[in-house]
């Protein structure tokens, strides 16, 4: 009942009093529905800046997804190369081992082939020397033959 008297009251006022009572209830109405307008508002602020955020949070981890795979990718072609550099260096190792090798043994052999070529040039040095040496001898016999039969004229 007293909810009923106020409401007369009020209309009462609003009927019997003075125009500044009734601008002061539209004022009041014009506050409320305002209000309720506002907060409408607000709470569709809050909706889109929830959205947005999300989205936001998506493209980010979106493109931490993509930046990963990237630099994965990357990582990966970095070690195959590095692997293929490994394999290479190792493959030239072994090689150079081969000629290094090959060139000892050559080294050797060539010092073989020295000691050979040497011990052959004094055997025919001395070959040469005896051949020179009978040389000599059969010319002084020679000049002994002459000698001789230049002596005895017969």
């Amino acid at each position: 009942m007293y909810g009923l008297i106020m409401t007369t009251s009020a209309v009462d006022v609003l009927l019997n009093g003075s125009p500044m009572a009734a601008f002061a209830v539209f004022l009041i109405y014009l506050y409320k529905t305002q209000q309720a307008r506002m907060d409408a508002l607000v709470e569709r602020f809050q909706v889109k800046q929830e959205k947005i955020r999300k989205e936001y949070k998506e493209d980010v981890n979106e493109l931490r997804l993509r930046y990963d795979a990237v630099i994965d990718g990357q990582n990966s072609e970095r070690s195959r190369i590095k692997d293929s550099i490994e394999d290479r260096v190792k493959s030239l190792q072994q090689t150079l081992q081969t000629v290094h090798s090959t060139c000892q043994a050559l080294s050797i052999s060539a010092e073989v082939s020295k000691e050979e070529m040497n011990a052959l040039t004094q055997t025919v040095e001395s070959v040469l020397a005896s051949l020179k040496e009978m040389q000599d001898q059969a010319k002084i016999r020679e000049i002994a033959k002459q000698a001789m039969s230049q002596n005895n004229p017969q």
